[in-house]
């Protein structure tokens, strides 16, 4: 208590005295006849420490973007789905970010900020400007119909070529580039004779016959397309350091009139003598300027390097201050690479840095899945296996030492000191995350009964005869926002090699399938999921299904099936309408057209849905959750029956849905004794979820959708002998539950100094 009361005292001092201080600045501004407005300007602290950091690569799955970091506030350049995951394990602060710079408008660069808001909000976050094409303030308004930010104020700064943003930290230029016209006449030729279609209110997509008045519009549709936009960001100058001993000289009394000089303003004297700053204080350090650009197709190309704008930036009319320290490339490798950007990218200083951010990059940032993935590893190989290692490889070769790939954590220091680019390095080999966790006490001994108790079990089951599918991979297992361990919710249900369907599809989702397959297999199994089902529309149950499809769309025309409820459609349709074409690449299925006893389709429909995933049955049924909320139930041909809960408190119609079942998959969102918080948030409780598989007469119950405060282990009752807890990664077949028990007591002990914090809040 004490304490906190100096703190605040100390508090009060300094406000003090720097009310005092700006009011002898405005008695000295109006000796010297300078404005008000001038006096606004300077500002008594004007030293900041400040660096660039790259937090996604462009990796597939990944997102590609930058923070900019400082000690006032943070920057972003580009939110792609993922980057809340990412900020939080590299230490970069979401609610310290008031600008996001948004350099074109793809799924890419704006996937994240619906997760971003949102975290953003709950970390305290008052207000933010988004800087952006124009039209994305209609994004933020649709995205707002599935997240709730009553506490954030959003606003979007005018974009004008002849205005520059100015704070504290550093002046952007925006650099609006459009399409060549030559480009925009081929678009528009091509969208004209392109089916158009519209999704009715019971899923289906319905072939709009074609108007002169919808050609019209497609036109215009086209000439308005969103400009892409480039930023040059120039860092303010480190002002020279006040020279007191030539302040002494020149009769300059302590006060405010220091503070002036210091600003770069001469002050005038009471004896009418005029000193002049430049004679007190030593030259201010140069502007340190980045460039921030996206090429994201050729019809861009000539756009960019043609632009009058940058010339002045470039060797041939550079002067020492314009000297572009680092350019940042959001740009894809075969446009990188041309002759013509290239030639373009010389024009620049020979010292200038270049940042590639794009998918031929390898690094995915996360080190922490890794970690936790080999430490669970040990106690099975094959329902926790080793992930790919793809991120671990090295980069593409660069063609100088100025010519970088990006990776996760690699900064540019700018304040104080001017840096080249510094590389951390992320990912380190099992054995060493092993090394650590074998000296926890006793561990080694928990481990190896359990390894005996495995062998014995998986004998008494016969484990080494049976099927390779089907097979579960749970790729998201917490809740709300993802942390490092846990990301949201999806599970991948593989029915055979080539048939796989989706249970909800959080943020980060493809990131997760590339993590745990590598890229080439993870493509190869984003062309076995024949269906995406969606439980309700929460963003950390859907909003990784856009960039999914959009990577899919990219090596398969096969349609999928997406089982949703129908409050999705107007999210669909407006991305479709006003970013990328996605409306060819599922059909859809409102969940209510598969309700238990209930179902709406035309036989031979259900039927080539069922025969292309290869099972035998879908229902659903309603549960109390938010709006149009689902559980399902999936019997397969050998009437195994897998029964997911999505979100919802203790349930009569899930238990009416899920009798007899093998596999109950329920959400667990809080422990034992949160009874009416879970109430409250329409979520159950650790028993509440093994209460519901019991009424049901489930085989087993593998809990899941965690609260992130549990993400390491959360707590179940003791004695719950077919009752398992779900992790990222974590892959079965049916006749392995049994052995999901066995594993807690080591997994408490490896936890245990998390456990410890646990049990003592």
């Amino acid at each position: 208590m004490f304490k906190n009361i100096v703190y605040c005292f100390k508090c009060i001092i300094r406000n003090i005295h720097k009310i005092k201080l700006y009011k002898k600045i405005e008695t000295v501004y109006e000796t010297n006849n300078l404005s008000m407005q001038t006096m606004k300007r300077v500002k008594p602290y004007t030293h900041f420490n400040a660096k660039l950091k790259v937090l996604g690569s462009g990796a597939l799955g990944t997102p590609e973007n930058i923070f900019f970091i400082s000690d006032q506030i943070n920057y972003i350049f580009n939110c792609g789905e993922g980057t809340q995951r990412l900020s939080q394990e590299h230490h970069c602060k979401l609610s310290k970010v008031c600008n996001i710079f948004v350099t074109h408008s793809s799924w890419k660069n704006v996937g994240g900020i619906p997760g971003f808001l949102l975290t953003a909000q709950s970390n305290g976050l008052k207000k933010i400007n988004i800087h952006c094409p124009e039209g994305f303030d209609n994004f933020i308004q649709t995205i707002q119909s599935f997240i709730s930010l009553p506490n954030l104020k959003i606003s979007f700064p005018v974009i004008n070529e002849s205005k520059v943003y100015s704070d504290d930290v550093m002046n952007i230029s925006y650099i609006p580039i459009t399409k060549s016209f030559k480009s925009i006449e081929e678009s528009s030729l091509y969208l004209t004779d392109k089916e158009q279609c519209h999704t009715n209110i019971n899923g289906k997509r319905v072939i709009n016959k074609k108007t002169q008045e919808e050609e019209i519009k497609t036109e215009k549709k086209v000439k308005s397309i969103p400009h892409l936009l480039c930023f040059i960001c120039e860092v303010h100058p480190k002002l020279g350091k006040l020279l007191i001993s030539k302040c002494i000289d020149f009769g300059v009394p302590p006060g405010p009139h220091l503070n002036l000089l210091k600003q770069g303003f001469d002050i005038t004297k009471e004896d009418g003598t005029i000193v002049r700053s430049k004679d007190v204080v030593e030259p201010s350090e140069s502007k340190t300027i980045f460039i921030v650009l996206e090429c994201p197709t050729e019809e861009y190309l000539d756009s960019i390097i043609n632009h009058s704008t940058f010339l002045k930036y470039q060797t041939e009319s550079t002067k020492k201050e314009n000297e572009v320290f680092c350019i940042f490339h959001f740009t894809p490798e075969k446009i990188f690479t041309s002759q013509k950007y290239q030639d373009w990218i010389k024009k620049f200083s020979s010292k200038t840095e270049h940042i590639i951010l794009n998918d031929e990059n390898t690094c995915m940032g996360s080190e922490a899945v890794y970690k936790n993935q080999s430490l669970l590893n040990m106690l099975h190989p094959e329902i926790f296996p080793l992930l790919n290692k793809d991120c671990f490889e090295k980069d593409k070769e660069t063609m100088n030492n100025y010519f970088h790939r990006a990776r996760t954590a690699q900064i540019l220091n700018l304040r104080p000191n001017v840096s080249t680019l510094i590389n951390y390095k992320i990912y380190k080999e099992s054995q060493t995350y092993i090394d650590e966790v074998i000296k926890i006490p006793n561990f080694i001994n928990v481990l190896e009964e359990l390894k005996i108790i495995i062998n014995e079990k998986s004998s008494e089951l016969n484990l080494n005869n049976i099927s390779d599918y089907p097979r579960i991979i749970m790729l998201g297992t917490g809740c709300s926002v993802p942390n490092k361990i846990r990301n949201t919710s999806s599970i991948l249900l593989r029915i055979n090699k080539d048939s796989s369907i989706l249970l909800d599809c959080g943020e980060g989702t493809l990131g997760q399938i590339i993590r745990f397959y590598g890229v080439l297999e993870g493509l190869n199994i984003l062309r076995t999921i024949k269906a995406i089902y969606i439980s309700h529309i929460h963003a950390d149950h859907h909003l990784g299904l856009i960039g999914l499809l959009l990577q899919r769309k990219k090596i398969t025309n096969q349609k999928l099936y997406l089982l949703s409820p129908k409050n999705i459609i107007p999210w669909l349709n407006f991305y479709n309408d006003r970013f990328e074409s996605i409306v060819h690449q599922y059909i859809l299925i409102d969940n209510n057209n598969v309700y238990l006893n209930y179902h709406k389709l035309p036989t031979t429909f259900e039927l080539e849905l069922y025969n292309k995933l290869d099972i035998k049955e879908i229902n659903t049924i309603h549960v109390p959750h938010c709006k149009q909320s689902f559980g399902i139930a999936i019997t397969l041909k050998n009437n195994k029956k897998i029964v997911y809960s999505g979100d919802t408190i203790f349930c009569q119609n899930l238990i009416t849905l899920g009798q007899n079942c093998d596999l109950l998959i329920h959400e667990a969102t809080m422990e034992d004794g949160l009874e009416k918080l879970a109430k409250s948030k329409l979520h159950s409780t650790t028993s509440q979820a093994i209460n519901a598989g019991k009424f049901m007469n489930a085989k087993f119950i593998l809990l899941t959708h965690f609260s992130q405060r549990y993400s390491k282990i959360p707590s179940i009752p003791d004695k719950e002998i077919n009752v398992g807890l779900a992790y990222d990664f974590m892959e079965f077949k049916l006749p392995q539950l049994p052995l999901l028990p066995l594993f807690y007591p080591c997994i408490k002990v490896m936890f245990n100094e998390y456990n410890k914090v646990m049990n003592n809040e």
